[in-house]
């Protein structure tokens, strides 16, 4: 399927996806990933970072369903991780205005952005999505 979308469209953001899940199949023991970890894994550089982020989180989307985005909360002075929060919640607090953490603090969505960070988990592999359809062959 990508491989068609890459051709198609000539869309670097399906090059990347492409690019992600091969990573994916010839390492299968990498669960977390984060932008530079991709960044590094695919040697790409820093001014490619918009495009990775982009094609890591069409991933994430049907019918890929190749990673699933998680987010941690760091304190106020980013040195410590408060919180993990999954894609619904965190797009519930961007659509409300605000995120309550787990201690009850009211986090206006502007400081939230400002102090959450996503990662990627490789859910490539399981069961669900292994046999449900080829990521990079033909179908």
């Amino acid at each position: 399927m990508l491989d068609k979308l890459v051709k198609l469209t000539d869309s670097p953001v399906y090059a990347v996806c492409s690019d992600i899940t091969a990573y994916l199949e010839r390492n299968p023991n990498q669960h977390n990933l984060t932008i530079g970890g991709l960044r590094a894994a695919l040697e790409r550089s820093v001014k490619d970072d918009n495009v990775l982020i982009q094609a890591a989180f069409t991933l994430t989307g049907h019918p890929f369903n190749t990673l699933e985005v998680r987010y941690k909360l760091y304190d106020e002075l980013m040195l410590d991780v408060q919180q993990e929060i999954d894609h619904p919640t965190y797009i519930h607090a961007k659509s409300v205005g605000n995120f309550i953490d787990e201690d009850g603090n009211d986090i206006p969505v502007e400081e939230l952005d400002a102090r959450v960070f996503p990662y990627f988990i490789n859910v490539l592999h399981e069961s669900k999505n292994f046999h449900y359809f080829s990521i990079t062959g033909d179908e």
